[in-house]
């Protein structure tokens, strides 16, 4: 078992080839994420509509019962940092390995904290509750019927994304009108007849 042990770590100390494909791979993506947000393409995540919701944005809501570790940016920092971290450290071997996984943990988790207080500050304004009731705005994450999906209303010339129910299930893009505040950023929403 050690001697297996031993023939992995002296694979790592050799394995540059790889730590560089990660550290490449993240770096990249990361700068086209960067440069998409300055240039406004980039709406801050990726859903996934179909049968089953896969949500792969950023973390949406403020409080931090709602913090989410695995987002595409804090992946893509995971990646990066791993990457890098082993073209640092990766001649060590075993040791190398795990700075570099440490390096790259730390890294989603420190993002994972910007993004959540990005949201937060994002949250914070004059806007309370009885502004976004009376609202409209598009579903964004499919409302199955008597389940929680999300919605993007403007208000005061400001996108905010609350969390929605309603009576019937609302299929990502139908517009809607906020009809009532449930509690916190909860709100109840009904479709918009044409």
């Amino acid at each position: 078992m050690s001697e297996m042990i031993s023939k992995v770590g002296e694979y790592l100390s050799n394995a540059h080839s790889v730590y560089w494909f990660f550290a490449v791979i993240g770096s990249v993506v990361f700068i086209i994420q960067f440069l998409l947000t300055l240039m406004g393409f980039d709406d801050g995540g990726t859903d996934i509509d179909g049968d089953g919701d896969i949500s792969f944005g950023e973390h949406a809501d403020s409080g931090l019962g709602d913090f989410h570790i695995f987002s595409v940016r804090s992946i893509v920092a995971f990646v990066m940092f791993f990457g890098w971290g082993g073209i640092l450290w990766g001649h060590h071997g075993w040791l190398g390995f795990f700075g570099a996984l440490l390096l790259g943990i730390g890294m989603m988790v420190v993002t994972a904290f910007i993004l959540l207080g990005m949201m937060r500050m994002q949250q914070e304004s004059n806007i309370g509750s009885k502004d976004i009731v009376g609202c409209s705005g598009i579903v964004y994450l499919r409302i199955p019927e008597n389940e929680q999906g999300k919605v993007t209303v403007t208000v005061a010339e400001c996108t905010r994304e609350i969390k929605a129910i309603a009576d019937e299930e609302l299929k990502k893009g139908i517009a809607v009108d906020v009809i009532k505040h449930i509690n916190g950023r909860l709100y109840k929403v009904k479709k918009i007849e044409s």
